[in-house]
């Protein structure tokens, strides 16, 4: 088998096929199996993905968003210049959590500023803006500040949809940016297509969430026609030791809800943590109430529970 010829390193792992020609390579080389074509003029050095048969839905996620980074970094030596990435593209970029039809492969979405062509290349969609906002850099990437990009979302998105990808740009750990911020650019908007979704998801979205599914929880608790938990209340036991912080919170009632994904199940470290962490609020008089996925998905024994013991544990005045 006849050996490649090594790729100058100046390359890096996505280039131009224009700057490849300029530092030597061959037509031929740059046709060679190891590359990939994944736009035209523009080629990238072939990584094998591992794909599991048993993956989880966040699994499948990061997959998916590992597969647009490579895509995106394989736009960068054929991109117009001062482009940004948007919509979809730019929030799987930031990691916002998408629904199954949207968390699939499909064509880059790209802004860029009026007076530039549109791009028209295989596998890309674009746009003109009137006014290109600031360049934010994500993963080594050009998007779209992420209150722009979570307002796109609003004409693609339902609101409980909207409500959660809000959540998790203003979580706890990681913050994009603020719900201050958000409600700005919704202000500002006024008359543009989704306002008034965006406008009714920003009223239920709450910072410092730790998870998606938290927020999902607490909609359908919502739904329900329930009282709205609190998010982020710090538990502290009557001799003023520190107890947790729930996802969810009924302080008058002192209920903790928590929810709890695969690696709860899994990860036996996680396990036990789990029984130290349930001992602890019940010691310092709470009620702890577990969730998982199947009660997001049949929730009527859950919301019941909470119910009743809203009903139980009131105040009595």
């Amino acid at each position: 088998m006849r050996r490649r010829t090594p790729l100058p390193r100046q390359l890096g792992s996505e280039f131009g096929v224009r700057e490849a020609r300029k530092a030597g390579v061959s037509r031929g080389r740059l046709r060679a199996s190891d590359l990939r074509i994944v736009f035209r003029g523009a080629r990238s050095q072939r990584t094998a993905r591992a794909v599991g048969l048993d993956e989880t839905g966040a699994q499948y996620f990061e997959r998916l968003r590992a597969t647009t980074l490579d895509r995106c970094r394989d736009y960068l030596p054929v991109a117009p210049p001062d482009f940004r990435f948007a919509g979809v593209t730019a929030a799987t970029i930031y990691g916002i959590p998408l629904p199954p039809r949207l968390a699939k492969p499909g064509p880059l979405a790209v802004a860029v500023p009026v007076d530039v062509q549109r791009p028209r290349r295989k596998g890309v969609v674009g746009r003109r803006l009137a006014a290109l906002p600031e360049r934010v850099i994500r993963e080594g990437l050009p998007v779209l500040p992420p209150e722009q990009v979570w307002l796109s979302l609003a004409v693609v998105l339902s609101v409980d949809e909207l409500v959660v990808a809000g959540g998790f740009l203003v979580r706890r750990k990681g913050a994009a940016t603020s719900l201050e911020r958000l409600t700005a650019e919704v202000a500002i908007a006024k008359g543009r297509r989704g306002t008034v979704r965006a406008r009714e998801a920003l009223a239920l979205v709450r910072a410092g969430t730790d998870s998606p599914k938290e927020t999902e929880l607490r909609l359908l608790i919502v739904r329900a026609g329930l009282p709205e938990p609190v998010v982020g209340h710090r538990v502290i036991d009557a001799d003023g030791n520190f107890v947790g912080v729930p996802d969810l919170a009924y302080v008058d009632e002192r209920i903790a809800l928590d929810y709890d994904g695969e690696i709860h199940r899994t990860d036996e470290r996680v396990f036990l943590d789990d029984i130290e962490r349930r001992e602890r609020f019940e010691d310092a008089s709470w009620r702890y109430i577990r969730a998982s996925k199947d009660h997001l998905r049949r929730p009527g024994t859950f919301i019941e529970r909470v119910r009743r013991n809203l009903r139980e544990r009131a105040p009595r005045h």
